[in-house]
């Protein structure tokens, strides 16, 4: 069973998630996860991007009515993140051996990483996902060439790779995968259907664990295991002597941050 769990994990097209352990429970006891509004968004500039237009003219009294199109365009797309196993010539990053994910999104490393199979996702008629681009320079205005509804929401479209998948370089390391959706309302809650895709749950830390024992005795394994049905199998990601490791169970390591993924017969 180990072996095959193991085999499972290390040969799927894997996307990770890092969240609160109070959001992984909702996502997997409703096995839906909610797409972010741009708003809400930590990056600066995609949280408020202008038109170039509206830019030079809101200060010369133009009339902008049909200026904020665009925006209001925009703010219709919504946008789910996931990081990625990624490869740099002889190195291989592991997205689910991010530290700063780790620290930055799910809480200090008390939360959780859901893991999914890429291949089983599934994307509506309005989704559209892709790698994201890193870039040294990227501008937070843009140019429109249209100014009716209808043009723009073509236009906005065409041109969603430019206008939605490009980040400064400084956020490199959360190798991201993103998948857009453009909302009929901007202030409707999305939701992406994640009943097959969502497949591990990886644990860090467990504050009602005693630091002198393993993640398994704490509570948050078993009720995992429990709102799941026991269909999700949990990885405890530790700290060893020779650097992070990744655990199944009692077992040995199936994964360690100096060898790689164990190798079977």
């Amino acid at each position: 069973m180990r072996e095959f769990i193991s085999k499972r994990f290390k040969n799927m097209n894997r996307l990770y998630h890092y969240t609160s352990y109070k959001a992984a429970c909702e996502i997997i006891k409703s096995k839906k996860f909610l797409f972010s509004k741009r708003y809400g968004l930590n990056d600066l500039i995609e949280g408020h991007k202008i038109t170039t237009r509206r830019a030079f003219f809101e200060d010369v009294g133009f009339d902008m009515s049909k200026e904020y199109i665009p925006e209001l365009e925009m703010m219709r797309y919504q946008q789910i993140s996931f990081s990625q196993d990624k490869t740099a010539g002889d190195m291989v990053y592991e997205g689910f051996n991010l530290h700063s994910m780790w620290g930055l999104y799910a809480d200090k490393g008390n939360g959780v990483c859901l893991v999914f199979d890429k291949d089983k996702l599934k994307l509506g008629a309005r989704d559209y996902g892709r790698d994201v681009q890193y870039e040294d320079w990227i501008m937070p205005d843009y140019d429109f060439h249209n100014t009716s509804k209808d043009g723009v929401r073509s236009e906005v479209w065409q041109r969603k790779d430019e206008l939605f998948f490009y980040k400064r370089k400084e956020w490199e390391r959360e190798q991201e995968f993103r998948i857009i959706r453009r909302a009929k309302n901007p202030n409707d809650d999305e939701y992406l259907d994640v009943s097959d895709s969502l497949s591990f749950v990886i644990l860090c830390k467990d504050d009602t664990s005693k630091y002198s024992n393993s993640i398994w005795s704490g509570k948050r394994y078993p009720h995992l295991k429990y709102i799941s049905n026991r269909k999700l199998h949990v990885f405890w990601y530790k700290a060893t002597m020779d650097g992070y490791a990744l655990y199944h169970d009692y077992d040995d390591p199936v994964w360690t941050e100096e060898g790689g993924f164990e190798t079977w017969d």
